[in-house]
């Protein structure tokens, strides 16, 4: 016969158990309440975030039902959720997902238990997140199939991974900007605005690529955020999505002996329609955020990432003139 723990117990352990997990992209503790049935059960969970690519991510969670019904014992277990805009502040993450384990008490049998649901960030403080929570739930066990409600606290951690800096590629990073600009004949004023674009882009490196991330408290960027973004601390608008960039400015030829550091290139895997964007900082290099998140990559033949974009690349806009 399994001994009954105590909720309290079990989560704070399993808390020291996950805390480097949680560490990789984001966790949170949840406390919610199962409606069906009669009397109204708690419902425990710890899970460890992840992104995988775009606004696609992962929830690994471990599971605790101390099943409050007279002759139940607890549900033990763990469950993965797939889920859409997880990183997102301010708008719901949508997940579909799938636990098991093995019930204490009268239910010492294995249990499993799909479900699906949504949950809205109402706090958002940095790397905080408080989180309201509805799952619909079937069990293998009658009588608790239904609706689960209840609230998540947690945080998402803001990376900037080691691999994704310059050294580790094999790149070396440019001299100062300005210093190129001025040597190319660029006026003063417009030379140190340009450096500082660049800069201020390429103080992102290593930062998580994040669908719709614009850098303001959600810790990424996806590509046209990033360029929004570098040029915003300079006060300079530009417009929010690659489409609209794609149009920003004054078209250049894409030739890389007529490039400017601060231009923005304009890539394609769809023909003509742009679909990514990123930012020229010299030397055949340029800034951008794809599924590695924020990089750096040259066009030549030793880098796969550049030598793919180079493939890709349809056009060129600069908008500081």
């Amino acid at each position: 016969m399994m001994r009954m723990v105590s909720p309290w117990l079990a989560i704070s352990a399993l808390l020291v158990g996950v805390t480097s997990l949680a560490g990789q992209a984001g966790g949170f503790i949840y406390a919610g309440q199962v409606l069906a049935g009669s009397p109204a059960e708690m419902s425990w969970r710890l899970t460890a975030q992840r992104d995988l690519i775009g606004p696609l991510g992962v929830d690994g969670s471990i599971l605790l039902l101390p099943g409050a019904r007279p002759n139940d014992g607890s549900l033990y277990g763990a469950g993965i959720d797939f889920t859409v805009l997880s990183a997102e502040s301010g708008l719901p993450t949508v997940f579909v997902g799938l636990a098991g384990g093995i019930g204490g008490g009268g239910q010492q049998r294995l249990w499993a238990s799909p479900s699906f649901g949504a949950r809205m960030p109402f706090v958002s403080l940095g790397a905080l997140r408080v989180m309201a929570e509805g799952r619909w739930r079937a069990y293998t066990f009658d009588g608790r199939n239904g609706i689960e409600v209840g609230l998540a606290i947690g945080f998402r951690a803001h990376r900037r991974d080691s691999e994704m800096q310059p050294e580790r590629a094999g790149l070396i990073a440019p001299p100062p900007i300005a210093d190129i600009l001025r040597a190319r004949g660029i006026p003063d004023a417009k030379a140190r605005l340009l450096g500082n674009v660049v800069t201020t882009a390429l103080e992102e490196m290593g930062q998580p690529y994040v669908w719709g991330g614009t850098g303001n408290g959600n810790g990424g960027f996806d590509c046209s955020g990033l360029i929004q973004y570098a040029y915003g601390r300079q006060n300079i608008s530009i417009p929010r999505t690659a489409a609209g960039q794609a149009i920003a400015g004054i078209p250049i030829p894409p030739d890389l002996e007529k490039l400017l550091p601060g231009d923005i290139l304009v890539f394609s895997d769809r023909g003509d329609s742009p679909t990514h964007v990123g930012l020229y900082v010299g030397e055949g290099k340029f800034i951008h955020s794809a599924s590695k998140g924020v990089l750096l990559n040259r066009f030549a033949d030793d880098d796969p990432d550049g030598r793919y974009w180079l493939k890709r690349w349809i056009g060129v806009r600069r908008v500081v003139e």
